[in-house]
């Protein structure tokens, strides 16, 4: 979708427009096609956190990208999920956080201060995903798994080919690529141990816990694939609803203790993934709902994100919000595994904007396009003028 610069701000205007087209009077309704939809915020938390109710809603087709995905914990239930997340869910810790949230802070740093120094020089337009949100957040990458940062143009262009709509032969061709160099990857640090990333911790685990290298290795890729693709999506989905209205980017810029809960109240109204699917095993109450058996349900999660029955004045930007239970990590046992790893990055990103580029604007004649990712929405481009 492509969207023109039009003197408003069409990010906040769109979104609230699409989702007042929306028929809101049942939280829980039915399509002409047969899919539930769940539209309100208790209603999906009560879904969400309904242990019975599966995440398998994937048909696995032959390709080694369908093969590997499928294999994603993500798309697991019960004791298969389980025992493939916590082989991770406990490595963010807080001292491996606030160490990385320090390094992603100076790679972003660095960054911008090449598109400062090229402003200097009378080059101020740049595409601020190419030159920051991509290299930063595959740079995280690389080092939370501790695979050299050398590698992460590799994984960044990987990330990218398996996180778009792009053709089955691209899929394949990138599956294969970042499947063996994480063989090679995890060959490496058993045979010679080394580093202090997430790779050899979870090779320990995953022997500990009966989880074989194909569930390891899809492990690896959906981390690679997550964590790169939720993060530059949103920093890119962020900066534009900060830049368009700018003085919600000045305010920041003047109190940085704003920031969080700026980018709480960002998730919330521009979070990349707007819907989940999930399957009923059996006949399942959700409200004042009965959903049948073996029914497929879509979580609409921005909608839900601007229930008026949780948040005041749901459609405006407001950083006064006491309470901001948005739903954009969702929520239950499927609660996003990187949730505060991806507020560590958002923030680090955010900041070092602030900090060295605080002229920083969008530049007015280019349009915005939007594409589909595997896991959401995001820019493809977002192109400023750096000051």
């Amino acid at each position: 979708m492509v969207i023109d610069h039009v003197g408003q701000d069409p990010q906040d205007e769109v979104a609230a427009r699409f989702y007042r087209r929306i028929d809101r009077s049942r939280a829980v309704q039915q399509t002409d096609e047969g899919l539930w939809l769940v539209l309100g915020h208790p209603e999906a938390v009560q879904l969400l956190r309904d242990r019975s109710v599966s995440s398998m809603t994937r048909t696995p087709g032959s390709g080694i990208w369908d093969q590997v995905s499928s294999r994603f914990f993500m798309f697991k239930d019960a004791q298969q999920h389980l025992r493939l997340r916590r082989m991770v869910s406990d490595c963010f810790t807080p001292a491996r956080l606030a160490e990385l949230k320090t390094v992603i802070h100076r790679a972003a740093c660095d960054r911008l201060d090449r598109l400062g120094d090229r402003a200097e020089a009378g080059e101020r337009q740049a595409d601020i995903m190419a030159e920051v949100a991509y290299p930063v957040a595959s740079d995280a990458i690389c080092r939370l798994l501790g695979v050299s940062p050398a590698e992460s143009a590799f994984l960044g262009r990987w990330a990218v080919s398996l996180s778009r709509h792009t053709t089955d032969e691209q899929f394949n061709r990138s599956a294969e690529e970042i499947l063996a160099f994480f063989r090679e990857e995890l060959s490496a640090h058993r045979e010679t141990p080394r580093g202090s990333g997430l790779l050899p911790i979870m090779a320990e685990r995953a022997l500990a816990l009966g989880i074989d290298d194909d569930e390891l290795l899809a492990t690896c890729i959906l981390l690679v694939v997550a964590g790169f693709e939720t993060s530059a999506n949103f920093f890119g989905n962020m900066l534009l609803s900060l830049l368009w209205r700018r003085e919600r980017f000045e305010r920041l810029v003047a109190d940085e203790t704003l920031v969080a809960p700026a980018i709480e109240e960002l998730l919330r109204l521009h979070s990349p993934a707007h819907v989940v699917m999930r399957r009923t095993a059996g006949a399942t109450a959700v409200g004042d709902t009965v959903i049948p058996a073996d029914a497929q349900v879509a979580v609409l999660l921005g909608l839900c994100n601007r229930d008026p029955r949780i948040f005041d004045d749901p459609d405006a930007y407001r950083l006064d919000r006491t309470s901001n239970p948005h739903l954009s990590f969702s929520q239950g046992p499927h609660y996003c595994v990187g949730a505060s790893l991806a507020r560590v990055e958002l923030e680090a990103m955010l900041r070092a904007v602030l900090d060295r580029l605080p002229l920083l604007s969008l530049h007015a004649e280019q349009p915005l396009r939007w594409s589909g990712r595997f896991l959401g929405r995001g820019l493809d481009r977002l192109e400023i003028l750096a000051s």
